[in-house]
């Protein structure tokens, strides 16, 4: 597990924290070699900052380059022509956005910043694992590997929007951040950072505000979870994992 909490001053060691993320990303689907790591360590630009409500990408000139979030929340969203929004997934610190040369539409998707963002560009290491893929083989996996993790993310949440009753979406969707920001070392005690508005939720998870608030204060009276100050608490792991039909995440920490 990633120990660092990459919440501080970007004016300070961003560079290094920024790659340092990136190489425990990749290394979490594959060994890297040394030349591999080399060329990861060596991506060092100071994050670049993107305000709340600001597009990501695409970049102004159009191009979606390939950038890695080290800082803040932002979003896939699609737009409908009357202005209503469906998020289709949520990016956290250690996310990949982007087009990486294949053209893929969910990669295509513009992003938004949810909250303050702070990202940096992996364009370098793409070209040269384009370029020399013999010399980046480790790379080459670690990238397919969270393509196909994205993919699969995708495919959950059509079936939540699909499938689950309201109450089951939000169990679902707190208990895939909790296993999001536990493997870059954001939960501690059971509680992580979320700041996602109930109007974010709700276009997130296909409900109306008015729902996602009576949930939210369902959750807290039951002592399954309580989100106070942008802070998720989950008090009972056990009974929201049953009926968000998903498995238990302190039950597979315990046995392993």
């Amino acid at each position: 597990m990633l120990k660092v909490m990459y919440t501080g001053d970007p004016r300070g060691s961003g560079r290094s924290l920024s790659t340092e993320l990136l190489l425990h990303r990749l290394r979490k689907a594959t060994v890297l070699s040394p030349i591999e790591v080399e060329l990861v360590l060596s991506l060092g630009e100071q994050p670049k900052q993107h305000a709340a409500g600001t597009s990501i990408c695409p970049q102004e000139d159009g191009s979606p380059h390939p950038r890695l979030v080290v800082g803040g929340w932002a979003c896939r969203p699609r737009i409908l022509p009357d202005g209503r929004r469906q998020i289709l997934s949520v990016l956290i610190p250690g996310d990949l956005m982007g087009d990486r040369g294949e053209r893929r539409p969910f990669a295509l998707n513009p992003v938004v910043a949810l909250t303050p963002v702070r990202t940096i560009s992996i364009a370098r290491m793409v070209q040269a694992v384009r370029l020399n893929p013999h010399d980046y083989p480790g790379i080459a996996r670690a990238l397919a590997a969270i393509d196909r993790t994205e993919e699969m993310a995708l495919l959950d949440h059509i079936v939540r929007l699909g499938c689950q009753s309201a109450r089951q979406r939000m169990s679902h969707l707190l208990l895939e951040l909790h296993q999001r920001l536990a493997s870059i070392g954001f939960v501690h005690n059971g509680s992580f950072p979320m700041p996602l508005t109930q109007d974010t939720l709700a276009e997130l998870l296909g409900l109306s505000l008015v729902h996602v608030n009576r949930i939210v204060s369902q959750f807290r009276r039951e002592n399954l979870v309580s989100i106070r100050g942008g802070v998720v608490t989950i008090d009972d792991f056990a009974r929201l994992a049953l009926l968000a039909d998903r498995a238990d995440p302190t039950r597979d920490a315990a046995s392993s």
